[in-house]
């Protein structure tokens, strides 16, 4: 018996109990659907999540002082995690110590920044906002990203100078000037903190994107770039950082580099037992994420997998009974000269047919309705809907074959006692 003559037989089957094609059918559709939903949320959280470290930047290392470990309590107790940070002032990173990093190692780096942030209020005439101040260095903006789009960056004569400039963000000037940034240009507003400053704006940064990796914390209305030898006008003048960036060009070795600077700032701490500097690479910790995610997708839709077995378990309890309805069916086919291998083939392509098809709707589904809730993961943070995630190749494929294994699997047993059956016994069946 050819092949197409068994999936007409099957087809014509399912269309004879269409009711009950179509419970069996829901089995294998609800498992695969359960696997691609899940897939595609993972990779569309994973998109989140790595999306937000790749705006840090892949040549970007962080580097953290913190707490040395007792040696009596052993030197694996915070293995694979971080130590606490440093509590005491005296232990943190001047700013000498920052310009000297800078001097050694020179061109291979694109500059330092420092992440010290302060929640604040600016006003200008009778407006407020609620608003982010961020201290820089002379590579601050070059460090973070930050692209001017109407008037000119923070430079280093400005932090020399201690100049009350500021760059702000657009929605500054969307709250104070009605989104006119060439109007914001030379305007002076009023920063607090704990005091209150005045500044002038020099620039305008480019607008960007919301950024949907806060999980569910309010951001303020804008931010304010101002330079750090002036942050004494509203606050305590900073004289040393706990956290540090530093961005290497990109023809450099990223071990290598982190070593290197790993090196460099343990001879700060070499003599001190209570603190220690611990270097981040980005680049490595982005990697970490995607295999943890990817990881953890699996695992979850590994569990989502359990019912395409109970699927699978209605596919062969609806195959038995198909047979003993057709038991005269396969009688007279075997006194018709049908072999054992065209009666184990007719019912083994049925029960693919089912789990395929189930596997198909499955997939489509899955895929729509995992790619319309992916967009659903950048309003977490109270950002807009959108970036979507596509379903993973990977997934798609995996089901459809894992529902086609689950036919011939579950299809095997029924196949073979239809393919046993003698002639003769068949024909007398009532």
């Amino acid at each position: 018996m050819e092949f197409r003559e068994s999936v007409n037989l099957a087809l014509g089957s399912l269309r004879t109990n269409k009711m009950r094609s179509i419970l069996t059918l829901l089995g294998i559709i609800i498992g695969i659907m359960a696997v691609v939903i899940i897939m595609t949320l993972g990779r569309g959280l994973q998109n989140s999540v790595t999306s937000g470290l790749e705006d840090i930047g892949a040549s970007k290392y962080a580097v953290f002082i913190t707490e040395k470990p007792d040696e009596e309590e052993g030197s694996d107790e915070n293995a694979g995690g971080f130590n606490p940070p440093i509590t005491d002032e005296s232990d943190q990173v001047t700013l000498d110590q920052l310009d000297e990093l800078k001097q050694h190692f020179g061109d291979r780096i694109v500059g330092v920044d420092i992440q010290d942030t302060y929640g604040g209020d600016a006003t200008y005439e009778d407006k407020d906002a609620a608003v982010d101040i961020a201290p820089v260095l002379g590579d601050s903006m070059d460090v973070r990203n930050v692209e001017v789009a109407f008037g000119r960056a923070i430079e280093q004569q400005d932090i020399d100078s201690q100049r009350p400039v500021a760059v702000v963000s657009q929605e500054l000037v969307d709250a104070f000037f009605d989104g006119d940034s060439s109007a914001a240009l030379g305007k002076r507003i009023d920063l607090n903190v704990e005091s209150t400053g005045v500044y002038t704006i020099i620039g305008v940064a480019e607008a960007k994107e919301k950024d949907a990796s806060n999980f569910g914390q309010e951001t303020a209305t804008g931010q304010a770039f101002v330079p750090l030898s002036s942050i004494d006008r509203i606050s305590e003048p900073i004289e040393g950082t706990d956290g540090f960036l530093v961005q290497a060009k990109g023809d450099e070795d990223s071990t290598a580099f982190r070593d290197e600077l790993q090196n460099y700032v343990d001879r700060w701490y070499s003599k001190s037992e209570t603190a220690q500097a611990e270097v981040l690479d980005m680049q490595a910790e982005l990697a970490s994420f995607t295999k943890v995610f990817g990881a953890i997708s699996a695992v979850i839709a590994s569990i989502a997998g359990i019912s395409l077995l109970v699927g699978g378990i209605g596919v062969m309890n609806v195959m038995l009974i198909t047979v003993t309805e057709r038991t005269r069916e396969i009688g007279v086919r075997k006194a018709l000269g049908a072999t054992r291998r065209d009666i184990r083939t007719q019912f083994i392509v049925e029960a693919v047919m089912v789990c395929l098809l189930g596997g198909i709707i499955g997939v489509v589904l899955g895929g729509i309705i995992g790619t319309i809730s992916s967009g659903f993961i950048g309003m977490v943070g109270g950002g807009e809907y959108g970036p979507i995630a596509w379903p993973p190749l990977s997934a798609v494929l995996f089901s459809l074959l894992f529902s086609m294994a689950i036919g011939v699997f579950f299809g095997a047993y029924p196949a073979n006692r239809a393919a046993k059956m003698q002639p003769i016994d068949a024909l007398r069946y009532e």
